[in-house]
């Protein structure tokens, strides 16, 4: 690769030259780079593709041939060109520069000039011809709402797996009907089932997407960020996309069958209770702190009108909480993985109460919110550990 010095060619007129508002330029950026790859066998994928359109519109385009972001800059576009550079670099040097006018002029030898204010500045690209092409969306779409959609992400994330070795596991399903829209994630001990009412969702029947991990990540970045109402779903044979204004996110589809969610959760379930959110959840993180750092197991023992959560190990001593509640059938003790507890209660919140229904020490529990939430409804199912 040429010296930075290397003086530019008349040629290089021909190459991109534009002005772009800082901050604006800095917040698409910011979206795009952190999708980028620091550590990879390819080089180009550490970079960001900057390509300036005649209309006066600046596309950033990032991939780690898993997900992919092309997002726009309105810009004041001299030349056309195309350009890449090092993605957080680049984020790294804009957030170090004074709102303003940025000037961008490519330079022979793959070379990018930045000019802003008393700042000049050169940096090394590579050929734009390295960067990976990026599929197109499908022509079928269908129109979600952001808060629908944000809904489902956040309230599913905590349960999706991040094994390696359970591959499907490592996704969320999103299940789109008619009149509401649902998202499962589990990571094999515990799941969780949320669903948004939503009328209108142009489907015909249940249609069953299987969004990634990191893809999930992606998206409630962008749906935080966004001021949109809605965002454009569609698929193709290899990829899930995502439209959310000048946005676009896409998502490489996990190939698997993900489990029958249906069949994991209990029916019988004739020991229950109501217990209010702040206590449960202060009370499991109490007791976790005498918790087994490898399990994590805490012991609920429901009998008349109280709950009793404890824990006790040789290292740390024990600890043991009991909850005034109303409860009149057999005693019943089981084990769970605390921390799988708290996980759930604090995407609920600390308002209302939960309503903890139970069989016996061997099958799994469920947590559901008791009062009527208009927002959404999440059922949390929860596989018993012995302590």
């Amino acid at each position: 690769m040429a010296s930075p010095n290397t003086t530019p060619k008349a040629a290089d007129a021909k190459l991109m030259d534009l002005s772009v508002d800082r901050n604006n330029l800095l917040a698409e950026v910011a979206a795009a780079a952190r999708i980028s790859e620091s550590k990879v066998t390819m080089p180009i994928l550490t970079h960001l593709l900057l390509q300036a359109k005649a209309g006066g519109t600046l596309t950033i385009t990032s991939t780690d041939l898993q997900r992919s972001l092309t997002t726009e800059c309105p810009s004041q576009v001299k030349v056309a060109g195309t350009v890449t550079v090092q993605a957080q670099r680049f984020l790294d040097y804009l957030k170090l520069l004074a709102p303003g006018p940025v000037h961008i002029k490519a330079l022979a030898n793959d070379y990018l000039q930045v000019n802003a204010g008393s700042s000049r500045t050169r940096m090394p690209g590579r050929a734009a011809s390295e960067f990976p092409k990026i599929a197109d969306p499908p022509s079928k779409i269908i129109p979600l709402s952001c808060r629908v959609l944000k809904t489902l992400v956040r309230q599913s994330l905590f349960a999706v797996s991040t094994q390696e070795d359970r591959f499907t596991l490592k996704a969320a399903l999103l299940l789109l009907r008619p009149d509401r829209a649902g998202m499962v994630a589990t990571d094999g001990h515990r799941l969780s089932f949320v669903v948004v009412p939503e009328d209108g969702i142009p489907v015909a029947d249940t249609q069953k997407s299987l969004i990634p991990r990191e893809g999930l990540l992606d998206l409630l970045s962008l749906l935080s960020s966004t001021k949109e109402e809605g965002v454009d779903f569609g698929e193709d044979d290899k990829s899930l996309f995502f439209r959310l204004g000048s946005r676009q996110l896409s998502v490489r589809k996990i190939v698997g069958q993900f489990p029958n969610y249906e069949a994991v959760m209990p029916t019988d379930l004739p020991n229950s209770t109501v217990v209010r959110s702040a206590d449960l959840m202060s009370s499991i993180q109490r007791v976790l702190e005498f918790a087994d750092s490898r399990s994590n197991g805490v012991r609920l023992h429901l009998a008349e009108n109280t709950l009793t959560i404890s824990s006790s190990t040789p290292e740390f001593g024990e600890s043991e909480e009991t909850l005034a509640v109303s409860y009149s059938n057999e005693p019943i003790t089981i084990g769970f993985n605390g921390a799988y507890l708290v996980e759930f209660l604090k995407t609920i919140g600390e308002k209302g109460a939960m309503r903890l229904s139970l069989k016996d020490a061997t099958t799994a529990g469920v947590l559901v919110p008791e009062s009527m939430n208009l927002e959404y409804q999440q059922r949390y199912v929860v596989m018993p550990m012995r302590i």
